[in-house]
């Protein structure tokens, strides 16, 4: 494959400080890395303007290797949708808004997540026509999700199969750019468990909506089952007994991974309906009080679920970046 382009433009300014932080004479020397030195090779990520609390948040996790996908800018994007998308509320939205931008000295970079989430909490406010939980202020530009859970579920699952799709094409971009063909092809993620997932999901779907399983989604994953067994049988060196055990758990983790991993993305209609009966909770208690109570009631409340459901929602948004999209493609090592 086709080694990246090395930028040595930087090389200037770091021999310049080199010179002025060393008193003793030294040696920079530059060239391209070889292809047996590009995983020791880090690079920094993208780390300008809005993409800089992200970047602080990718590198918790590892470093770029040279000439890998640096997932700064899609980690950006998908957090800020499925931040939104689980606490899709406008007037809680403004308040994580407004939060960010009078904190911001003290957030520092980390006011530019504040901000993108709260925004896009906004957004997807107007789409469930939610304000501070009430639901009946304004129509919805979409849906509001407990009219229909089952197509919220399905939406979200929706979601995952694209998130997870798009995870394995970068992860056997990464694998062809750093030489290991065989495993863009044969690793768990590459090429032919991508394609078992998608026949796969295409068969269940034929199967709900036509009552049976198509045949050639039938002969996809026969064929793909085939060559991933194969595969893996040829490449053990252990005896029979224990090739054999291992070849079949190997092969029921590549399937059981994409199948979980799809799964685990009905959190995020989870969080949206938990979302309207957190809110309806509140309501409820504030309709037993008195005038006074009924609104110190409204406030605390939403002051709770702000506090509450927006940190669980965050970490649950970093749980999937990390553990379905990270440990999927990005080597961070």
């Amino acid at each position: 494959p086709a080694m990246p382009e090395v930028d040595f433009s930087k090389f200037g300014e770091i021999e310049a400080r080199l010179k002025e932080a060393l008193r003793l004479p030294f040696v920079l020397e530059t060239r391209e890395p070889r292809e047996d030195e590009r995983h020791l090779v880090p690079v920094p990520a993208n780390s300008h303007g809005l993409l800089r609390p992200f970047a602080i948040l990718v590198q918790q996790y590892g470093i770029p290797r040279f000439g890998e996908f640096d997932p700064t800018v899609l980690f950006a994007i998908t957090f800020a949708a499925m931040f939104g998308m689980m606490f899709g509320d406008i007037g809680h939205g403004g308040v994580i808004l407004l939060t960010g931008l009078l904190l911001r000295r003290k957030l520092g970079a980390f006011t530019y997540l504040f901000a993108l989430a709260g925004l896009s909490s906004m957004l997807f406010g107007w789409l469930y026509g939610s304000i501070f939980g009430v639901e009946h202020w304004i129509e919805p530009l979409w849906i509001s999700p407990m009219t229909d859970p089952i197509y919220m579920l399905t939406v979200a699952l929706g979601w995952g199969v694209a998130f997870l799709t798009l995870g394995s094409a970068i992860a056997i971009g990464n694998r062809l750019l750093g030489g290991d063909l065989a495993g863009a092809i044969f690793a768990p993620g590459g090429l032919f468990a991508l394609v078992l997932y998608l026949a796969l999901l295409g068969g269940v779907i034929w199967l709900v909506e036509y009552g049976e399983f198509p045949l050639l989604a039938t002969g996809i994953i026969g064929l793909m089952l085939v060559l991933l067994v194969g595969f893996q049988w040829r490449h053990s060196s252990a005896p029979f007994g224990e090739r054999l055990l291992t070849v079949l758990i190997e092969t029921f983790e590549i399937i059981n991974g994409y199948v979980a991993s799809s799964l685990s993305f009905l959190r995020v209609a989870a969080f949206s309906l938990n979302h309207v009966a957190l809110s309806l909770a509140v309501f409820t208690l504030a309709d037993g009080m008195g005038t006074v109570g009924h609104w110190v009631t409204l406030i605390i409340g939403n002051l709770f679920v702000i506090v509450l459901e927006g940190v669980i929602v965050a970490i649950q948004t970093l749980r999937l970046e990390y553990y379905e999209g990270f440990s999927r493609y990005f080597y961070g090592d």
